[in-house]
């Protein structure tokens, strides 16, 4: 039991908690991406079940995800519930995401979610604190340019990762 550390130089944008925050963003910005919005729907920001999810899904077949969730709200039972509580702090996050920084929206995120507790009690949980702490700085560089706004944030994260590769997960 002796503890360790290698430094590999990757894996920053390909851990958990990094590709729920960017999913959760990239909803923030654009909820009807379906890929983006279950990841988030399955994390436990929001704790939906793969049972729960096909419900929706079954609500309308032929269009997004995001169409069926709103079709599934206007039910009277638990899931009705659950989807429209996830859908009101969804709408409430856009909203606050058009007056905050980026910066300030990812902390408001990380709090408000409990996202940031959740990733300490993770296997690993200062390593995972610390990329997402990685993530909000990058966010604090992001803001110090003359690009703002969520969309524009995502796309500059979309190219630190083609550009740079993956760079190294947080160093504690």
């Amino acid at each position: 039991n002796i503890p360790c550390y290698a430094d590999t130089g990757t894996g920053f944008f390909r851990t958990t908690e990094i590709e729920t925050i960017m999913s959760l963003l990239m909803i923030i910005d654009n909820p009807l991406q379906d890929i983006p919005l279950i990841a988030v729907l399955r994390s436990q920001i929001a704790g939906f079940t793969p049972d729960e999810l096909v419900r929706i899904r079954n609500m309308d077949k032929n269009s997004s995800f995001y169409n069926a969730m709103c079709l599934a709200r206007e039910g009277c039972d638990e899931l009705s519930l659950k989807v429209s509580d996830f859908l009101n702090r969804l709408e409430g996050w856009r909203k606050k995401s058009l007056y905050l920084n980026t910066d300030e929206l990812l902390w408001h995120l990380y709090t408000d979610t409990g996202y940031y507790s959740y990733a300490a009690l993770m296997p690993g949980g200062a390593q995972r604190q610390g990329n997402l702490d990685i993530l909000l700085e990058r966010a604090r560089q992001f803001e110090k340019t003359s690009y703002r706004g969520l969309f524009n944030f995502i796309n500059f994260i979309d190219k630190l990762k083609s550009r740079q590769g993956d760079m190294g997960s947080a160093k504690i």
